[in-house]
């Protein structure tokens, strides 16, 4: 089999890129294909002392990939674990390395390129219609995993409201603590359930999503995701030697109305 992605990041050693943008591949594959001399970059052939730079396509040959993980599977609803490091939907995606097993899966929602965790997916029109009305209209809840910077109150369950807009030419979530002309009202919940050193584990949870949220609301709030470097602190992730994103899509839970045909995942958890 041949897999051919394109490494948009700055750029960086071989050994660093490969599990970075092959995470479907085991690393003992990834070694085994270095050694065979079975990758390319632009159409030649590399050995492992290369050096990507920006823009590369990189191409390998592996005999083997890891196993789609799946989460929950039923003849209409498909939930599967992405990996940190590729992203949910477009070109070279986890989008196609699923529909490449289950032909007729559809994306219903994403996460942040480094963000792992659970992605859901439906198999036929019926089921993309009624999860994209349940998710609209907030019948679906999902839990994060968020590892932050600083103790935030231990004991409570703390909610956090802001108004919310995309900044589409920055890719940035702007938030305000008032309402303001093209904003729109946001909510997330957490918990506090691990302290460490210097940081906290939260347990977050969330009904609508929007494109960073929970990593913009927690960072304005005042404790930021370890490994964002967007909304975080560059020299504070590289002191702690962090690098991606400590948030992770745990699980996922249903409220349909008791006359829907998908009311039987209200009795389902699904998650990792």
């Amino acid at each position: 089999m041949i897999i051919e992605r394109r490494y948009l990041g700055l750029e960086k050693p071989l050994k660093k890129v490969l599990p970075e943008l092959f995470p479907e591949i085991t690393y003992s594959e990834l070694q085994a294909c270095l050694r065979r001399r079975d990758v390319k970059s632009d159409g030649v052939r590399v050995s492992d002392s290369f050096v990507v730079p920006q823009g590369a396509l990189l191409a390998i040959y592996p005999k083997s990939k890891k196993s789609l993980r799946i989460l929950y599977e039923d003849d209409e609803v498909l939930a599967c674990y992405k990996p940190k490091g590729i992203a949910s939907d477009g070109e070279h995606s986890f989008s196609e390395i699923v529909r490449a097993e289950r032909d007729s899966a559809r994306l219903m929602h994403r996460l942040d390129t480094n963000t792992d965790g659970l992605l859901l997916f439906a198999k036929s029109d019926r089921a993309y219609d009624s999860l994209y009305d349940a998710m609209k209209d907030g019948l679906i809840t999902k839990e994060y995993t968020a590892e932050v910077y600083g103790h935030p109150p231990v004991g409570e369950e703390i909610a956090l409201d802001y108004y919310y807009k995309k900044d589409s030419e920055k890719g940035r979530a702007l938030l305000t603590d008032t309402p303001i002309k093209g904003y729109v009202p946001v909510h997330i919940a957490f918990r506090v359930i691990e302290v460490k050193a210097e940081s906290a584990v939260l347990s977050v949870v969330l009904h609508k999503g929007k494109m960073h949220q929970i990593r913009a609301m927690l960072a304005r709030y005042g404790y930021f995701i370890l490994g964002d470097g967007k909304y975080g602190s560059d020299e504070i992730n590289r002191r702690l030697g962090i690098s991606k994103t400590l948030l992770t899509a745990s699980a996922i839970t249903f409220s349909f109305p008791q006359d829907s045909p998908f009311s039987y995942l209200n009795r389902i958890r699904i998650s990792l």
